[in-house]
């Protein structure tokens, strides 16, 4: 009879709830439309107002994050009124991740206020205090879930290893931001599932993005004490990958700086040792000037080797890394090509005929190892040419006063100034060799207009060059599919042209 009884419940019920559920569907649905449209409104007010926002007073500053904030949560009310609170757990989860969004912009209030002001500040200790509350959260595993809570908490760890790396005992490591953080996570995290995260989150990107270099006892500690068996697995993998991409090849140290050997990887062709001499094809990698990793380019230079070219992925010191600027890794990427030019017999090089090619940062390397002739390092032979003989360009960075995403590079300069002497735009002259350079109208990273404001005036010098509109393409061009092979039937036609092949 029960059984009955709860069948017809059933047979009655199923309609309805699946009544209110649409309901509950269609109310969910309708929120995140208007929150989206809200976050494209944000979006657009806020990026391009950035320099001005933080470069208020803390005061106003708060009022106006909170005034954003604000718009976010009067949504998320509504829905709640309308829903009868009957989505609790979601309204809660939503209202969370709003809060660590915008207490995010406060927590990176004092580096950009300096950033854009020059001034130094620190934020009152009442606003201090209302972002502390979060490092309790710090140790809940179930908010590893949520993008916001991660986000806030790698940009706290972000403010605290730049005090931390300034110490004395990173001051002969290689892999400076690395050994801050793992420093830095048994300080904050005592729960072991986030501890765990967080060594696997840092150690998988530096992997990723600075490579294996240097590593192993990181390595093995972190195999030695992490609890997840998922995470040391996939470490063990990508550094076990990271380290036979360096076996099977030539690496030489091209510079030691500061006590630092700087390697250039050489991917020879079999005929290395016979007539006639190889051309080279030079890689700089790119990722802002804060982080690249020369395998990156390791299966381009085993193409090329393959074809009978010398194919070359350069080292060059990161911000990240090396705790360097834009100015050390020019000095180094000029250094490189010399070491090239010095070596050709010993690698049987043709150094009329080497190319360097670089996207994004790479690109701009690439640029000034033409350009910066007063950019060199103390110990280089100025006998040897640093310039190319052919450059390739994608998506590079032209002009250092045009970025606001340069700002950084500056930011600790009396003498602002100073970084035209690494400025191509700026260092711009006639006689430069052949040079190509492909842009893709929306690049989000590097302006469009700053390419061609630079085509422009290479155009007007009459160097020989060639400038490529990639029409709506992005700033990773030679990533997407979308562009990459039009990309390369323009580098490969532009060899072709000088007789490269």
């Amino acid at each position: 009879m029960i059984r009955i009884c709860f069948t017809f419940l059933l047979t009655v019920s199923l309609p309805g709830y699946a009544q209110q559920q649409s309901a509950a569907d269609s109310l969910r649905k309708n929120y995140y439309s208007v929150q989206k449209l809200i976050s494209n409104q944000f979006s657009d007010y806020y990026y391009p107002s950035r320099a001005k926002i933080y470069s208020q007073p803390e005061q106003q500053f708060l009022f106006k994050i909170d005034s954003l904030r604000s718009i976010f949560t009067e949504n998320l009310v509504k829905y709640k009124e309308k829903s009868n609170n009957t989505d609790a757990k979601f309204i809660s989860e939503e209202q969370r991740d709003i809060d660590f969004f915008f207490d995010r912009l406060i927590l990176d209030f004092p580096y950009f206020h300096e950033t854009h002001t020059g001034v130094k500040v620190k934020l009152s200790n009442a606003t201090q205090k209302r972002l502390d509350k979060h490092l309790a959260d710090f140790n809940n595993p179930a908010l590893l879930s949520s993008r916001d809570v991660k986000d806030y908490i790698e940009a706290f760890l972000r403010h605290q290893s730049s005090i931390e790396v300034k110490k004395p005992l990173y001051k002969k490591s290689d892999n400076k931001r690395l050994n801050a953080y793992l420093n830095l996570i048994p300080k904050y995290f005592i729960n072991q599932a986030c501890k765990d995260y967080w060594q696997y989150f840092y150690i998988f990107a530096h992997l990723d993005d600075w490579g294996s270099k240097h590593i192993a006892s990181v390595i093995e500690n972190f195999k030695a004490t992490c609890k997840n068996e998922t995470y040391k697995r996939e470490i063990d993998s990508l550094y076990t990958e990271s380290t036979a991409a360096r076996k099977n090849h030539l690496i030489k140290t091209y510079k030691t700086v500061d006590g630092f050997d700087l390697d250039i990887h050489l991917f020879l062709p079999e005929n290395i040792n016979k007539s006639p001499k190889s051309p080279v094809i030079v890689y700089f990698t790119g990722g802002s000037w804060t982080k690249g990793n020369p395998e990156w380019d390791f299966y381009n230079c085993a193409a090329y080797a393959k074809k009978g070219w010398v194919g070359v992925a350069v080292e060059y010191r990161v911000a990240d890394r090396y705790e360097t600027t834009p100015f050390e890794a020019v000095k180094d990427a000029r250094s490189a090509i010399r070491w090239l030019r010095m070596n050709a017999d010993t690698y049987n090089i043709d150094t009329n005929r080497i190319v360097a090619s670089g996207n994004s940062a790479g690109g701009h390397l690439v640029l000034t190892t033409v350009l910066a002739n007063n950019w060199n390092e103390s110990t280089d032979n100025l006998n040897y040419s640093a310039a190319p003989n052919l450059a390739v360009i994608n998506a590079g960075v032209y002009n250092l006063l045009f970025e606001d995403a340069t700002d950084w590079v500056t930011r600790d300069l009396r003498d602002k100034s100073i970084v035209k002497n690494i400025s191509p735009f700026h260092l711009l002259r006639k006689g430069l060799p052949p040079m190509i350079i492909c842009h893709g109208t929306n690049d989000q990273s590097v302006d469009y207009a700053s390419a061609k404001e630079f085509a422009e005036k290479m155009k007007e010098l009459g160097n020989d060059f060639e400038f490529h509109t990639m029409e709506g393409g992005p700033h990773y061009i030679w990533f997407d599919r979308r562009y990459s092979g039009q990309l390369s039937k323009f580098r490969n036609a532009f060899l072709l042209k000088y007789g490269y092949k």
